[in-house]
């Protein structure tokens, strides 16, 4: 089928699934109409779009999916490895909740602030700043201190 068919069948771009191509998600095959190439995809990209779909909803980003429907391909999970797989997935889905909700009380306690002071809160030299980086897991920056100048 035509990348136009496939992009109505699943209601994706064509830009996209170039793109899912690109990174080696799906394949087409080269074919020629009179001098000009197309390419052709073969059903059962339909199916692998989904199952694509289906893994970013699980979490997964683009490029970690390519290696689970290699695996994938090569020798289908059993049930109780599918269980353990979504077990894991949950895990980290609910570790990542408890991070974020973190993050949010976070801001709520800064719009608290916010709203009682009627002024923005000052993240220079307090702790706030660096509760901040803790929670959204980056590394702490501090500005290294200028020697005072000598007269």
């Amino acid at each position: 089928m035509l990348i136009g068919k496939l992009a109505e069948i699943t209601g994706m771009s064509k830009d996209g699934i170039r793109h899912y191509e690109e990174l080696g998600l799906i394949a087409s095959s080269p074919r020629q109409a009179g001098t000009r190439w197309y390419r052709d995809y073969d059903e059962s990209v339909v199916d692998t779009i989904e199952k694509v779909r289906q893994a970013q909803q699980l979490g997964f980003s683009l490029r970690e999916i390519g290696p689970l429907l290699k695996a994938y391909r090569e020798k289908p999970p059993t049930k109780a490895q599918t269980i353990a797989f979504l077990n894991e997935r949950l895990t980290i889905v609910r570790e990542k909740l408890e991070t974020l909700r973190g993050v949010e009380s976070f801001i709520l306690e800064k719009l608290r602030h916010y709203d009682v002071h009627n002024c923005p809160p000052s993240w220079r030299g307090t702790r706030g700043r660096h509760q901040a980086a803790r929670l959204l897991g980056v590394p702490e920056t501090r500005k290294k201190r200028r020697p005072a100048r000598s007269a």
